[in-house]
């Protein structure tokens, strides 16, 4: 009939794909995961490609969820499939080779690879993305190290599909910088009742090891938020100083140094700070959390280096500026307005993120309790300047979700 004649005209399609050639299995329950760890199917290339063996790439680092890519977007509506990659570029693999130099195209900017083609007797290139004639570039057949003549088909970039590319000066905005990390940690009243501040830093205690600080220069604060900014001065071989800003609305830092510390030579005076914290801030009854100023406190330790600010919320911003007013969560769920609550409040914390994104600041969110944070706005630090939101809602002192969290 009818329907038989499309499904042959489809699979006919799919025959000239060359799809024909890979088996039909009919999946009885769900599909078998342990099935995406198989190597993946062989390239299928075109005439006259130039490529080695090697040239393909790696599950690891890129998969398509297809095998074959229709040739037109009505074919892949028709098959009702979704077609995807799932990339990772920063894989932890140390078999990956290095590239000598960086050649891209000067007009979509695709780094040459295996898939190029070589035309003018080697003497351009023409881009396998946007086809584009290039010229090879004097040194490419040339190591100036050892001023000798190199086989091109020895180069790691035409050999292998991921490489590693050594950045040259050109390529960066600025001098290599020290990883700095400013940590606010909620210990306000409703931190406090989740025993939120003890947990939180003891985990950081835990975690400073596994900080990146192969030469000794990472850095490193903490910032303790309610509706008062707690900074800790650490010099030393000193005995560390809480020292408490009042005044959150022109905040100003309470030192000039020693508030964003040597990890290394500070570790000591870190160690108790993050030791006495929880002990600290148990009987907090303190109401209010000035995450905005707190925010615009680490963007004054992070200007002139960049790095990260992880963020550690019990309860909303409610003080300051950043702060966000209480939604009526419970009378607008299963209502046409439910969909209001996913929209952030104003712009202030996108506008932020966009600030810190350009001075090489990223963020990261954790929020901990029941209580209703406004994800929504807050999440936009995250969301902007490529960082990692969290949360547990069940969190509190000793149980599971606590030490899932540490």
């Amino acid at each position: 009939g009818q329907g038989q004649g499309q499904v042959d005209g489809l699979t006919q399609q799919f025959g000239q794909m060359g799809m024909a050639e890979f088996q039909t299995v009919v999946l009885n329950g769900r599909p078998d995961l342990a099935a995406l760890d198989e190597t993946p199917p062989a390239m299928r290339l075109a005439p006259g490609t130039m490529c080695v063996a090697a040239s393909e790439c790696a599950p690891q680092f890129q998969r398509s969820t297809l095998n074959a890519v229709p040739r037109t977007d009505k074919l892949l509506k028709k098959t009702r499939l979704p077609l995807g990659l799932l990339v990772t570029p920063v894989c932890a693999d140390d078999d990956v080779a290095v590239a000598p130099d960086i050649v891209r195209c000067r007009r979509c900017r695709t780094y040459i690879n295996p898939f190029v083609a070589f035309t003018d007797g080697g003497r351009r290139w023409r881009c396998n993305m946007c086809g584009l004639s290039n010229d090879v570039p004097l040194t490419f057949d040339y190591d100036s190290a050892t001023q000798t003549q190199k086989d091109r088909w020895a180069r790691a970039d035409l050999r292998n599909a991921v490489v590693e590319f050594v950045a040259p000066l050109e390529y960066m905005v600025r001098p290599p910088m020290p990883p700095a990390y400013v940590f606010l940690i909620d210990v306000s009243y409703a931190s406090a009742q989740l025993g939120a501040p003890g947990v939180v830093a003891q985990t950081i205690r835990d975690t400073l090891d596994q900080l990146p600080d192969a030469d000794g220069r990472t850095r490193v604060a903490i910032i303790g938020v309610d509706a008062q900014l707690h900074f800790f001065q650490m010099r030393t071989g000193a005995e560390p100083q809480q020292l408490v800003v009042g005044d959150v609305d022109d905040v100003v830092l309470p030192a000039p140094s020693d508030l964003l510390v040597n990890l290394s030579d500070a570790r000591s005076s870190l160690d108790i700070v993050l030791e006495r914290f929880g002990a600290m801030f148990s009987n907090n009854h303190g109401v209010g959390n000035a995450l905005g100023p707190a925010i615009r406190a680490a963007q004054q330790m992070l200007g002139g280096i960049g790095g990260r600010i992880v963020a550690i919320m019990a309860s909303p911003p409610t003080t300051g500026e950043g702060l966000v007013e209480p939604r009526a969560e419970g009378r607008d769920l299963g209502t046409p307005r439910e969909s209001e609550l996913l929209r952030a409040q104003g712009t202030w914390y996108k506008n932020v993120a966009a600030d810190c994104s350009r001075a090489q600041i990223a963020f990261d969110t954790v929020f901990v309790g029941q209580q209703a944070m406004d994800v929504a706005t807050v999440g936009g630090l995250a969301r902007y300047t490529g960082g990692t939101l969290l949360h547990y809602p069940a969190f509190m002192a000793g149980r599971p979700e606590a030490v899932r969290f540490s």
